[in-house]
């Protein structure tokens, strides 16, 4: 079994081919704060991020969530 995750950068490459304009830097910061469900971020001491992992299935599904089809 494995859970298939995606960097930041791969998930603001794959949220701009929906048509969104947003940054890897933005995705970490909504993870963060709690806007995007789709990942978890590991802070350092001083509130810095150390890694930002986004689960691959729970993006897809926010994507098709709020797709007009």
């Amino acid at each position: 079994m494995s859970i298939p995750t995606l960097t930041a950068e791969q998930a603001a490459e794959r949220l701009r081919a929906e048509g969104v304009k947003i940054s890897a830097d933005t995705i970490r910061q909504g993870i963060q704060q709690g806007a995007f469900p789709f990942g978890a971020c590991v802070m350092d001491p001083k509130g810095r991020v150390r890694s930002c992992i986004i689960f691959d299935v729970q993006l897809e599904q926010w994507i098709s969530e709020r797709c007009a089809t």
